[in-house]
Formats: structure tokens, sequence, C-alpha cells
């Protein structure tokens, strides 16, 4: 009994995350379909701390995105997306090669106009910042491996809203996401 603990059993996690934004409750069908587009599709890094059952982390996600221009003098728009989350999550299996897991987060979502328009003449846009601070739910299934771990997440963004006392304008965040994850295990 105590051979699965300690071949599986993991403190830090360390890894990447790729996952697609969906507006609907996304079934099978939608979740192929939004990989096979890579249009919404956000990555990053994450980091989780485990004791015991209970994990603590973080995932930073980002997108550097580049629209061609409606202004004849600039050939792009550059703009710059990021998800930032602090995460919560509850292992049911914490020392076996599966890893069902709930979680519980907050974080930040925004973007930002980069692009360049002072350098060629032009007037720069008004509000070149969304921001939202959002919260979510969701549960997934890791495959533990010596070292390595492999899983999938479905997350539901519960609200998204603008931060209190400020005029941002609100960061058009999805209400789904579904991710792919692996990193290292220590």
């Amino acid at each position: 009994m105590l051979t699965p603990i300690a071949v599986f059993g993991d403190s830090f996690r360390l890894g990447v995350s790729a996952g697609a934004e969906m507006l609907n409750r996304p079934t099978y069908e939608s979740i192929l379909e939004e990989f096979d587009e890579q249009a919404n599709l956000l990555s990053g890094l994450y980091w989780e701390v485990l004791v015991d059952h209970v994990g603590f982390g973080m995932t930073y996600l980002a997108d550097f995105q580049r629209l061609e221009s409606p202004y004849p003098d600039l050939q792009y728009l550059w703009y710059l997306d990021w998800v930032g989350s602090l995460d919560l999550r509850y292992h049911f299996l914490r020392g076996f090669v599966l890893d069902p897991f709930l979680e519980a987060g907050a974080g930040s979502a925004g973007r930002v106009d980069i692009s360049a328009y002072e350098e060629y003449g032009l007037p720069a846009v008004e509000d070149p910042l969304e921001l939202s601070i959002f919260g979510q739910v969701g549960g997934g299934l890791a495959l533990r491996l010596s070292g390595f771990h492999l899983g999938a997440r479905l997350l539901w963004r519960v609200f998204n809203d603008v931060p209190p006392a400020t005029q941002f304008q609100p960061y058009p965040l999805k209400s789904f996401r579904f991710d792919f994850f692996g990193g290292f295990s220590l």
C-alpha cells in the first residue's frame, strides 16, 4: 500500500497548459472544433504546491495577436491578452496513478493594445486596456507518471466583471475553458 504513495506522491508541480475558450457549455465536438480552428487558444505556465489532498497554485496564460490594420500606413495592430488565476484544488486520490480533482479560483484577465500608432502619426486609441476580474470553478483528471503528470480540466467562469471603482472596459472572457496540461512533479 505504501508503494503507490511513494511512487506517485508529489508535493510540487510545474507545467504548461494549452486550452480553448468557449462561450457556451462545451460538448466533445465543440472542444475538438476549437482545437482544430486554434482561434480561441491561450497557453501558458502553471505551478501547484500540494499538501495532503489540497493544492494551491497559480496559472499564467498569455497570447500575442497580430491583426491586419485598417490604417494604410500601419501594417499590423498588436494586442497582448492575458489570463492569470490563483487556484485551489482538492485531489481525491492523492497517491494513485489517476488523480481526479475539483478546483476553484479567482483572477484577472485583460487585453492591451500595444500597436505603434504614434510612430506613424496616428492618434492613440482612447481605451487601450480592457480589464476584468473573474471567479471560476471546475474539475479535471490527471495521470501521474513517475516525475511527470498529464491531464485535462474544464473550468466554468462564474463571474467576469471590471474591478470595482475603475473605468475600464471589461475583457470579453468566455464562460468556459477546456485545458490540456502536463509537466514535472516533484
